[in-house]
């Protein structure tokens, strides 16, 4: 006999447009709850769905969560992306599908400053691989593994705009149990570069401040180690190749005006008494020159290790995907 979830999946799959049509109202309310373009629900039927199908097909209830690794570069979609189809495999597979975003397991400030007195100054500054909380990450990601039915854990939740993690009370809270995480963020998946392609700075960041290759040296030193073992959880890695590094900026740039626009929206009558950190246009550019190398080293290899390959156009629209032929 079969069960709900399998009548629901062949109903999904045998009637998409129904489904597109049932959804389509909660999946632009998702977006509108991103600041994401409403329009992305047009790509119901050719993309958002049929990804959904791919990965219920995948997943194994009663078992353990499928792990799906996402990564791209700064600004190319990927909150977004995992978002609309976590929602779509909830509300139309009945999977219990959670996302967990990388750019939520930085260290707080207090230890990333702690970090950066005792290692290098450049660590400050979040982003790069020895940024994060492995530990944290890797805890929680056993968490979700482990979570039983009518069990409850909470996510945490980093604020940008005040460069710092959120108090628990605002993180996001997951019951029991769990059949697919997305795990997203822009270096997930990554591994070490090769050590005589660091000698020379890439830019003028590294020029100026790690003439010594020691800070671009402990990052690789990161990915080698610990960053490899939390990658490890990933069963499918999954990457969004952008056309070029030269896109990455205005991609970004874009993200930080949206970021600023709304943050009324996000803090609300407190606005006025938070020190809040929102980038000018010249300050991100300064800012992604601790992303360029490791960018674009994941841009030249990424898209030969990844199992499944969204290619995207200028403006961040998914052109298509390659995912594995299986006999």
């Amino acid at each position: 006999m079969r069960t709900s979830s399998e009548l629901k999946t062949e109903l999904a799959r045998s009637t998409p447009g129904s489904l597109s049509q049932r959804l389509r109202f909660d999946v632009e309310q998702t977006l509108k709850s991103l600041y994401a373009d409403e329009s992305l629900a047009d790509r119901m039927d050719d993309l958002f769905i049929p990804f959904a199908d791919w990965v219920s097909e995948r997943s194994r209830p009663n078992i353990g969560p499928l792990i799906l690794g996402m990564s791209g570069a700064q600004g190319c979609g990927k909150t977004t992306f995992c978002t609309v189809v976590s929602h779509i495999l909830r509300k139309g597979f009945d999977l219990n599908a959670v996302v967990l975003s990388l750019d939520d397991l930085y260290l707080t400030h207090s230890d990333r400053m702690k970090y950066s007195n005792e290692v290098h100054p450049l660590f400050s500054v979040r982003g790069v691989p020895g940024t994060h909380d492995v530990v944290l990450a890797d805890t929680i990601i056993q968490r979700l593994k482990d979570l039983k039915d009518g069990e409850v854990m909470f996510l945490p939740a980093f604020d940008k705009s005040m460069d710092d993690r959120k108090p628990v009370h605002r993180w996001t809270q997951v019951e029991g149990p769990v059949d697919v995480v997305f795990f997203e963020g822009w270096c997930v998946g990554a591994s070490e570069m090769p050590k005589k392609t660091l000698q020379e700075p890439m830019n003028l960041l590294e020029e100026k401040n790690d003439s010594s290759a020691q800070w671009r040296n402990c990052v690789n030193e990161h990915l080698k180690h610990d960053y490899r073992s939390l990658f490890e959880h990933i069963d499918i890695l999954l990457w969004m190749q952008a056309p070029n590094y030269d896109v990455v900026y205005d991609w970004r740039n874009k993200q930080e005006r949206t970021l600023e626009n709304h943050l009324y929206d996000i803090h609300g009558g407190i606005l006025d008494t938070l020190d809040i950190k929102v980038m000018s246009s010249e300050e991100l550019k300064a800012f992604m020159q601790h992303y360029e190398r490791l960018t674009r080293f994941m841009l030249s290899s990424m898209a030969g290790r990844a199992d499944v390959v969204f290619t995207l156009d200028e403006s961040q629209k998914v052109v298509k995907w390659d995912y594995p032929i299986e006999h």
